[in-house]
């Protein structure tokens, strides 16, 4: 086969992967119907379960990054941006940069590296072991109790966690930046959160939602692709990182461009 041929075949094979991807995401959402117990003991208790190992056990690692982060990268571009273009327009870039891209997308990776895989090992494991047949046979919905509480979980995760993380990147870059530099922080905060209207924060909350969407489907996707063989785990969570992080990518472009 030729490179074209090669090249013509990937893109099959990736148009046909969006599309299994968006049935599994369709599907599972379709278990809410109206008549249906939003608060399902059974299922909520997962849910719960899921927030916890996703969600509040990363505030660790997001706060130690944040700070991290905030001091070494915030500060560094604090410096280029005032050697360059002067303080006017330090507060826009460092809204732009920061807030709308660092944030979401290092947020992002935390939760591919640190959640998605432990998702994809959970469920390949569950399965394989021959653990959610019999809960079928039980009239046990699948998607109801194991995908839609972890997409779920996901998507509340990366949206707080990626809030939580910005904050406190800018408030300590901004601190040290002000103890390195001189810069004013207290003004440059007052600033910045003048430039925070309706339509950027909308777009945070959007990219991030779509970002937890993402993770979270691709994650369970992957983890009940598998079949009955336990060598098919680590090669199904190496797709689902891997493939997390290009969509990541790909969203986080499209926001990009329709930004500016």
């Amino acid at each position: 086969m030729n490179f074209f041929g090669r090249i013509g075949r990937r893109c099959i094979e990736f148009f046909l992967y969006i599309i299994d991807l968006s049935y599994f995401l369709i599907r599972t959402c379709s278990v809410w119907q109206p008549h249906r117990n939003v608060f399902n003991r059974a299922v909520y208790s997962v849910f719960l379960d899921q927030l916890i190992l996703i969600g509040i056990n990363s505030i660790a690692i997001i706060s130690f990054l944040a700070i991290f982060v905030g001091i070494v990268v915030a500060s560094q571009l604090v410096f280029i941006i005032t050697t360059i273009t002067g303080a006017k327009d330090l507060v826009e870039m460092l809204a732009r940069l920061l807030l709308s891209e660092m944030g979401p997308l290092i947020t992002g990776f935390i939760m591919i590296g640190r959640s998605c895989s432990a998702i994809v090992v959970d469920l390949a494991n569950t399965k394989v072991s021959g653990e959610i047949e019999p809960l079928e046979y039980l009239g046990i919905d699948v998607d109801d109790y194991f995908v839609l509480p972890r997409i779920l979980s996901m998507v509340i995760s990366q949206v707080v966690l990626a809030l939580y993380f910005s904050a406190i990147m800018l408030l300590f870059g901004m601190i040290f930046s002000s103890v390195i530099y001189d810069l004013p922080a207290q003004a440059s905060l007052t600033e910045l959160l003048n430039l925070i209207n309706i339509n950027s924060l909308f777009r945070f909350m959007v990219k991030n939602i779509l970002f937890g969407v993402i993770i979270g489907t691709i994650a369970c996707f992957h983890g009940l692709s598998v079949l009955n063989s336990h060598a098919q785990v680590s090669n199904q969570m190496q797709k689902a990182v891997v493939r997390s992080i290009v969509f990541l990518f790909l969203v986080d472009g499209y926001f990009i461009i329709f930004s500016l």
